[in-house]
């Protein structure tokens, strides 16, 4: 009976706080609330954006490319080269780094030093290019706030600055068919950190045309002929062909 009437009392006490802090708290709890959101902003909705986007590119090294697995290290280069190219005609600032090419990893891969002649590689020794201060310093020149990565490994490379740009501000997103792994466990526990993090993986080609957002652009042209997809060139030369004829 006793315990009956503890419990019975324990409640009513609960009951009568919960409606107390409803009727006095709730509307200083709510100020709180809006001036300080607990809820992250869902960065699946938010659109990338030329003027705000800047782009990453990490480890395309040689001796790093050797190892990929994943995928081609033919269609990696492509689609390396290809995001670049199409970065560079949206007017988008693009950032090369790499681990120690002098050392076992070597150079950045020559297919890409050769389409940014401008674009000086920034060296380093820290594993996560965020903790470099020369390549943060190069982030944050630009003002933008959107970080689009590639990077070898994916698991690493791209994610790690990922994961530190997010936990610093920034609008974070690794592009995955520009970037390429040593097997596949690697490829899934990178993704599945990623995903963990809420940090959106997108493919070379929707980056690109998610800045472009529209075929009437004056820029179109320039971004599709970068983006090289085969089959959108083929559709190109029949639609070219079919008019000739």
């Amino acid at each position: 009976m006793k315990l009956r009437q503890i419990c019975s009392a324990t409640l009513l006490g609960l009951a009568t706080l919960t409606a107390t802090l409803a009727t006095t708290a709730t509307p200083a709890m709510a100020a709180e609330a809006a001036s300080h959101p607990t809820v992250s902003p869902n960065r699946y909705l938010e659109m990338l954006s030329r003027d705000n986007a800047v782009l990453l590119l990490v480890d395309h090294q040689v001796g790093l490319l050797s190892g990929v697995r994943d995928t081609t290290v033919g269609e990696l280069k492509h689609n390396v080269v290809a995001l670049a190219n199409a970065a560079r005609a949206l007017g988008v600032p693009v950032i090369v780094t790499a681990t120690m090419p002098d050392g076992m990893w070597g150079p950045t891969m020559p297919e890409l030093t050769s389409a940014l002649p401008d674009v000086k590689v920034i060296n380093r020794t820290v594993i996560n290019a965020w903790d470099d201060p020369a390549v943060r310093a190069a982030i944050e020149k630009t003002g933008r706030k959107q970080l689009i990565i590639a990077g070898v490994s994916l698991e690493i490379c791209a994610s790690f600055p990922a994961l530190s740009a997010k936990a610093a501000g920034y609008d974070a997103r690794v592009v995955l068919d520009a970037s390429g792994t040593f097997n596949e466990a690697k490829r899934t526990t990178g993704l599945q950190r990623l995903q963990g993090a809420g940090i959106p993986v997108t493919d070379y080609a929707s980056a690109a045309v998610e800045m472009l957002r529209s075929n009437v652009d004056p820029k179109a042209h320039d971004v599709y002929s970068a983006l090289d997809m085969p089959f959108a060139t083929l559709v190109w030369q029949m639609q070219g062909g079919a008019k000739k004829s």
